[in-house]
């Protein structure tokens, strides 16, 4: 069946850059025999570099502690793209279990997260509809893992960027830079899905990894601080709040962003593939 992921064959790439130059347009591809087989310390390290710098910016620009919320609901998101991408960067005949777990692992996190602290148990009536669009979505991660595990379906696998992507493009936000800056990560989205499905690994794999910064660095607290807010409530009355500009062009933030993202991406695979290759950089 078309829709079935065939385990590709290939070996283990000697250094950590699994993805050539060749791979880049699509005619060949490196597999390791295992998900997470090429995913060694040096590139844990450096996929945590992306985390620690993404919480450094939002501690000096005030998101953190004030909006801590909006950080933990963005930034546990952005890791389980991170992760599907890592994945999508070395494919082996495992990795569509390993992202049909990590869908798993990561929607049924926030469930459990919504079943303990909201109160409404399995009622979604009684959720508000912003955050039934949290449920729907992570219900679909869920549901799609289990899909990719059993049966190994790519277009299960599409359907994660699908879904995702139609949630973040739909989903409230507070100015135009939060609209612009999701729009922008679900069209990224959107490229994961249709890449999965035509088996690009490599696009699949810079998709995934661009969507994860447009979405974490869209959250709200970042929004209320470079974004600027309407006006809430009636001129002259209790309560009311007056409009405040936005600090920074959204087109401009976006381009930040992915300018960012570039940046970080060009230094980890630099640093990575110096491992990889045995560089030594002489002391003194």
């Amino acid at each position: 069946s078309p829709f079935l992921e065939m385990a590709p064959n290939g070996r283990r790439p000697g250094g950590l850059m699994c993805t050539s130059r060749a791979s880049f347009n699509g005619s060949e591809r490196h597999a390791s025999p295992w998900a997470f087989s090429s995913w060694t310390f040096e590139r844990r390290v450096l996929c945590l570099a992306h985390a620690l710098v993404g919480t450094f910016l939002c501690v000096v620009s005030g998101v953190l502690p004030r909006y801590w919320n909006q950080y933990l609901g963005h930034v546990g998101p952005a890791a389980v793209m991170f992760v599907l991408a890592e994945l999508e960067r070395c494919p082996g005949p495992g990795t569509i279990v390993a992202q049909g777990w990590t869908a798993i692992a990561g929607g049924a996190s926030y469930l459990l997260y919504d079943l303990l602290i909201h109160g409404c148990s399995l009622n979604i009536f009684c959720h508000g509809h912003r955050e039934q669009h949290h449920i729907a979505i992570n219900t679909l991660f869920v549901l799609v893992g289990v899909d990719m595990v059993l049966h190994r379906s790519k277009f299960s696998a599409a359907l994660v960027g699908i879904g995702f992507g139609l949630f973040v493009w739909l989903h409230p936000q507070p100015n135009p830079t939060g609209v612009l800056m999701h729009k922008f990560a679900g069209l990224m989205l959107a490229l994961f899905a249709v890449a999965r499905m035509c088996d690009r690994r490599d696009l699949c794999h810079v998709s995934l990894y661009y969507a994860a910064y447009l979405f974490f660095y869209g959250q709200n607290g970042l929004m209320e601080v470079y974004g600027g807010a309407e006006a809430r409530g009636e001129a002259g009355s209790d309560g009311y709040v007056p409009a405040r500009p936005a600090t920074i062009d959204p087109t401009a933030y976006v381009l930040f962003v992915c300018s960012l993202a570039t940046a970080t991406r060009t230094a980890t695979e630099t640093l990575d593939a110096a491992f990889g290759d045995g560089i030594v950089v002489a002391r003194g």
